[in-house]
């Protein structure tokens, strides 16, 4: 009696751990779609390495070479930000509200109120300057940008400066100047094709 009674209880529960299961795999995912760097008319999506603070644009959706529905974010109003890496030191110098939010339709980034450059995609997006920001205090050069929905945004400054990790997305560029080398081959990441793959030859493939 005691086993079937155990067993009618495991066999009852594993659909309810499943459920929870995927529930919380869910919830850790946060939202969909992606964000990347880019340059004023979208053609240099994710390429990471820019010569000056002024190149960088945001991003958010397709790459460069897929389709304009790959890494839809969910529509509505967004905030960006830039830190350094580690999302310790916020390099962004200008005000939060209105100049660094953003408005997303159909997975793209259509809209942006405020001061900073815009410029256009091949899917009909709006690429957003991210400067103005602070040199970063990271000795590669290397900053990191943020985006989150407005309503997830906490006021109290949680997280990364009200940036919470779970309701972000982020990508990490660098703005190289001439003496950077990070992968040590001998060309300059401003240079480089592969900054962070070791290849002297400078065709993304190395032997060592």
């Amino acid at each position: 009696m005691q086993y079937e009674i155990y067993k009618r209880w495991s066999v009852a529960a594993v659909p309810a751990m499943v459920a929870i299961g995927l529930g919380v795999g869910l919830a850790a995912q946060g939202f969909t779609g992606a964000i990347f760097s880019t340059n004023r008319d979208g053609s240099f999506v994710n390429g990471n390495v820019y010569d000056d603070k002024e190149d960088p644009y945001l991003n958010g959706g397709p790459r460069a070479n897929a389709v304009c529905s790959a890494a839809g974010l969910p529509d509505g109003d967004y905030f960006f930000q830039i830190t350094d890496p580690s999302g310790s030191v916020l390099l962004s110098s200008d005000a939060l509200d209105p100049n660094r939010r953003v408005t997303v339709a159909a997975g793209k980034i259509v809209a942006a109120s405020g001061s900073h450059g815009q410029g256009g995609g091949r899917c009909g997006d709006v690429t957003v300057q991210l400067a103005p920001f602070d040199t970063t205090p990271n000795e590669g050069g290397e900053y990191k940008v943020w985006m989150t929905p407005v309503e997830k945004y906490d006021g109290n400054g949680a997280g990364a400066f009200g940036f919470l990790p779970r309701h972000s997305k982020t990508d990490n560029f660098k703005v190289a100047s001439s003496s950077i080398d990070s992968d040590g081959d001998g060309i300059p990441d401003a240079d480089d094709l592969c900054p962070f793959f070791y290849d002297p030859s400078n065709t993304c493939y190395s032997s060592r």
